[in-house]
């Protein structure tokens, strides 16, 4: 046993992502806590949680009633969660915890690191992940896979080889790319383009695989995002739009995006993390960004 092996884990944000990434946990003989507060925690275990049809064999740990404390912690709330779930999980963490969010965007690993110090925080992006929740019952079709990593002035390659020994014992696959950062703007110029314009047109996978109008708004939107890499020293490019075809074309074709669902269920979507960001991007680097523009006044508007 190393002094970085990972024997306890705490999730805080309990929705399909969350509770699916915690069964595996429960399953791979970690110790596995849904860090949760007040009315949040007092609704998770009046109506336990069961994934796949299995009751969530996790604790409930509210912060300051309970002791625990996390080798790893698993953010998987939405962004605009992040600052309270970051409150909620500090009772939990020491300095040697380590932390992973599999939230979108560019940004969530640079806040836990101002609140929580860098050295702790690895790199993550989710993908291929469908999954769902209906009350306290969430389902999965395929946990997708984690890619993780670090960069100059985040977690040591050791937490990350930690979290992988962890994500192997949990049965999840996993990879560590080259190159993170360009990982890390791919899933960005992916989420941009395909999580806003299905959002905007409410249609499924299906319909932006073949030419026509919603292809067309998605691949506009990819395309900003792929200007704005390259001023960032990322470089994007066609490879990087064929390979995020092959993806889409592998998905279920009357799937919803998460932004599309957040926009069914008249929940508040994560513009921000996207087409905010890229205008914010655009303005900076002087690129225009009029695509991006238009989808966050239509989100907004609605």
């Amino acid at each position: 046993m190393t002094e970085t092996q990972i024997r306890t884990v705490a999730v805080v944000g309990a929705g399909a992502m969350g509770a699916m990434y915690a069964a595996h946990f429960v399953e791979g003989g970690m110790e596995t806590a849904l860090v949760a507060s007040g009315d949040r925690a007092a609704r998770l275990r009046g109506a336990p949680t069961t994934v796949n049809g299995e009751p969530l064999r996790a604790r409930v740990v509210e912060p300051g009633v309970d002791d625990f404390h996390a080798d790893l912690v698993l953010v998987a709330v939405k962004h605009h969660d992040l600052a309270a779930a970051l409150d909620d999980i500090a009772p939990v963490v020491g300095p040697g915890t380590t932390f992973v969010s599999v939230l979108n965007g560019l940004d969530s690993e640079v806040t836990i690191a101002e609140r929580f110090g860098s050295d702790g925080v690895v790199l993550c992006i989710a993908l291929g992940m469908a999954a769902g929740r209906e009350g306290s019952e969430v389902t999965y079709l395929s946990p997708g896979h984690l890619v993780i990593g670090t960069s100059p002035g985040l977690a040591a390659t050791e937490r990350v080889h930690a979290v992988g020994a962890a994500l192997d014992a949990a049965g999840l696959e996993w990879q560590t790319p080259a190159d993170m950062r360009h990982e890390m703007w791919w899933k960005f110029m992916v989420n941009t383009a395909i999580n806003q314009a299905s959002a905007v047109l409410r249609r499924p996978y299906a319909a932006f695989t073949d030419e026509g109008p919603a292809r067309s708004l998605m691949l506009a939107l990819a395309h900003e995002v792929v200007a704005l890499s390259r001023a960032e020293g990322v470089h994007l490019g066609d490879a990087d739009l064929t390979r995020w075809d092959s993806v889409l074309r592998g998905l279920p074709g009357d799937g919803l995006t998460s932004m599309l669902q957040d926009v069914v269920a008249g929940r508040p979507t994560e513009v921000a993390l996207f087409a905010d960001r890229v205008t914010a991007l655009g303005q900076e680097h002087g690129i225009p960004t009029p695509y991006n523009q238009m989808v966050s006044w239509i989100l907004a508007a609605r």
